[in-house]
C-alpha cells in the first residue's frame, strides 16, 4: 500500500485548484508548564508573582480556511501492489518457501478480501483526514481504473462495525479493487481519493506537523508539512500519516479494545503501551515461526472467526506492510 501526500486545496469560479496555504504567526506564549514554577521533586521555585506572568515570544505555523471559502478538498493517490506474495530479498530458501506458501494459502482461502475490506473501510470513512474529520460534514470520492466513481456522501456518519446500508455496494466495489491489487502481481490498482470537507468560517485545518530538532533564528518552532505548487506552500498530510490511518486495522490482539495501526509489537502511541510482546506471545516475531502450523490450519479449517485465524490475519497484514525482518548477524 503506497499512498502519496494528501494535499489540501479549494476551488473558486476561476480555478479548480487553489492551494490552501500555511501562514506564519508570531505570538507571545504563556508560561504554563510544571517546570516553570516547580523543581523536579515538586518543590516550588523561589519566584516573584511577576515571573509567571511574562510570556515567551514564539513563531508557529498555522493553517486556516480563507474567509470566503465554505468547503475545501483533500486529495491523494494510492497504489496497491502484490509485493507480499513472496519476500523481496531472502538468503534462506526454506524461509522463503514457507512464507510464499503461507501467502498462497492465505490467498486461496480469501484472506486478502478480509484485509482489503478493512483498508476500504478506513478509506471511505475518511480516517486518513485525522483531526480534519471534525467538521460540519465531508464526502469521499474514490476513482478506480475499472469502475464508476465510488461516492460516499456524509461519510462522517459511517462506523466501523455499524450498518452501512446503501453504502455497502461502494464498500464491496472498493474491497474488490484493493483485493485484486494485493493478490494479483499482474494487476496494479491505482486509486485517486478526494474528500470534500464542509467548513465553518475560517476553520482551522490540521496538516501534518514536522519533527524539528533545532529551531534556528526566525524559524517556526511548530512547522507544518507542505508541498510546493507554483512557488506556493500547499498544506498537506505526509504519506506516512495517510498510510498509518489506512493500516489502522489490528483489532485481533484482544477483545473490546480499539483498533491499532499494524505494528510488529502492537504499539499504542496514545497510551505508550505495546499490546503485542514476547511475554504474551502475540508479537510478530513470536508468531512468524508458526507459519507451517497456520498453513495446516487454513488447509483444514479455512479462515474462521477463531484465535488461529486472527493470528493469521495479523501475520499477513505485517507481511503486506513490509519491512526488514532479519535477526542480528550473530
Amino acid at each position: 500500500m503506497s499512498p502519496g501526500k494528501a494535499v489540501f486545496f479549494y476551488q473558486t469560479p476561476e480555478s479548480d485548484f487553489e492551494p490552501l496555504q500555511i501562514e506564519q504567526n508570531k505570538l507571545i506564549g504563556q508560561k504554563s508548564g510544571f517546570t516553570d514554577a516547580y523543581q523536579k521533586l515538586g518543590e516550588p521555585k523561589s519566584l516573584a508573582p511577576q515571573d509567571l506572568a511574562f510570556g515567551n515570544p514564539q513563531t508557529i505555523d498555522v493553517c486556516y480556511v480563507p474567509p470566503t471559502v465554505n468547503e475545501i478538498f483533500c486529495r491523494f493517490s494510492l497504489r496497491v501492489e502484490a509485493n507480499s506474495v513472496e519476500p523481496y530479498v531472502c538468503d534462506d530458501r526454506k524461509v522463503s518457501y514457507w512464507l510464499k506458501r503461507f501467502v498462497e494459502t492465505y490467498k486461496e482461502h480469501g484472506g486478502f478480501k478480509e484485509l482489503a475490506s478493512r483498508y476500504a473501510k478506513n478509506i471511505l470513512m475518511g480516517n486518513w483526514l485525522w483531526r480534519n474529520k471534525q467538521s460540519p460534514g465531508f464526502d469521499v470520492e474514490v476513482l478506480t481504473e475499472h469502475s464508476e466513481p465510488i461516492v460516499i456522501e456524509g461519510a462522517q456518519r459511517l462506523k466501523w462495525n455499524g450498518v452501512w446500508g446503501n453504502d455497502e455496494a461502494a464498500l464491496a466495489t472498493l474491497t474488490e479493487a484493493i483485493e485484486n491489487g494485493l493478490a494479483n502481481p499482474q494487476a496494479y490498482c491505482y486509486l485517486d481519493i478526494t474528500s470534500r470537507i464542509k467548513t465553518a468560517f475560517c476553520q482551522e485545518i490540521h496538516p501534518s506537523q514536522k519533527f524539528v530538532d533545532n529551531v534556528e533564528q526566525g524559524m517556526s518552532s511548530k512547522q507544518l508539512a507542505y508541498t510546493q505548487v507554483d512557488g506556493k506552500q500547499v498544506a498537506s498530510l505526509n504519506a506516512q500519516k495517510v498510510g498509518a490511518a489506512i493500516q489502522t486495522i489490528d483489532d485481533w490482539y484482544t477483545e473490546d479494545l480499539k483498533r491499532l495501526r499494524i505494528h510488529e509489537y502492537g504499539a499504542d502511541k496514545q497510551v505508550l503501551v505495546a499490546h503485542r510482546t514476547p511475554k504474551n506471545g502475540l508479537d510478530f516475531y513470536s508468531l512468524l515461526p508458526k507459519v507451517a502450523v497456520y498453513i495446516r490450519h487454513m488447509e483444514r479449517d479455512g479462515l474462521e472467526d477463531d484465535e488461529e485465524s486472527k493470528h493469521i490475519h495479523y501475520l499477513a497484514s505485517i507481511l503486506l506492510k513490509g519491512g526488514l525482518f532479519q535477526r542480528s548477524k550473530g
